[in-house]
């Protein structure tokens, strides 16, 4: 096969609602290690989880987390880059969210904090065996420059939230919109596209040589630096447009369908 480096995304893409992997998905995925590929996931997820479905998928390249601002081995291993938001800023951000009165989370040394537990938050806490940690004041929490910031809302809440996050700090921010109801704001330093190509770097892999597959707006970044950017399922046509191949199946198997399109180069 042509190309020796894989970046996956997860959510929708290997992983299915029920937040378990899919067979076909494992079983194309072991088949390009097999060939001799590097595969990594690249998520928005905190590398716990992400560290669980690495080993459970036979990954051993260092994987991408928190949408990019985060590259570390698997087994918790070494962290070999890392882009937190800088103090001042993330304090501002906290600030800014507060005053808005929506949910939100502080990822700090691959620790989750926040103000208040909601219903969904235990629910993430049990499915992904992540602690939760409950503190007064998130702003006054922070001594060390965080990973990442997140925030849970009605989607126009979010949609305000990121609309307001933008006209603040501009391109000093990253802010990313995973769904109608959760937005990720990281270090402009971060993103997929910037962490996939500093981890092809770090392999000597050619850019040529990369592949990088997914769903949503939070790939587009890597769909667009990669060699080839596939997109699968039934995704935006703005994500769409960021991509080299189009696998819709219209079943749960297109990321099989496109790994096997793949391995066929």
């Amino acid at each position: 096969m042509k190309y020796r480096l894989i970046a996956i995304d997860l959510d929708g893409t290997v992983i299915n609602e029920e937040g378990t992997i899919i067979p076909s998905a494992k079983k194309a995925i072991r088949r390009a290690i097999d060939d001799g590929a590097k595969v990594t996931l690249a998520t928005g997820r905190m590398y716990q989880p992400s560290n669980r479905f690495a080993q459970e998928l036979g990954i051993t390249t260092p994987v991408i987390c928190y949408q990019g601002a985060l590259i570390r081995e698997p087994r918790h291993g070494k962290v070999l880059w890392q882009k937190p938001l800088p103090l001042s800023t993330a304090r501002r951000v906290i600030e800014t969210i507060q005053q808005m009165g929506t949910h939100q989370y502080v990822y700090v040394d691959d620790e989750m904090y926040v103000e208040e537990i909601t219903e969904k938050d235990l629910w993430y806490s049990e499915r992904n065996a992540v602690e939760l940690n409950l503190v007064k004041d998130l702003g006054t929490l922070l001594k060390k420059r965080p990973t990442e910031i997140a925030a849970r809302g009605e989607p126009d809440e979010i949609d305000h939230l990121v609309s307001q996050l933008k006209a603040k700090f501009g391109p000093g921010l990253r802010v990313t919109k995973v769904h109608p109801r959760f937005c990720e704001i990281g270090s402009p330093a971060s993103g997929k596209g910037n962490a996939l190509k500093y981890l092809a770097k770090l392999l000597g892999i050619a850019q040529s040589r990369t592949v990088a597959i997914g769903d949503g707006p939070n790939d587009i970044s890597m769909l667009e630096w990669a060699g080839l950017g596939i997109v699968i399922g039934t995704a935006t046509e703005e994500v769409r447009a960021a991509a080299d191949w189009v696998v819709d199946t219209g079943t749960g198997n297109s990321f099989a369908q496109a790994m096997e399109r793949l391995l066929a180069t």
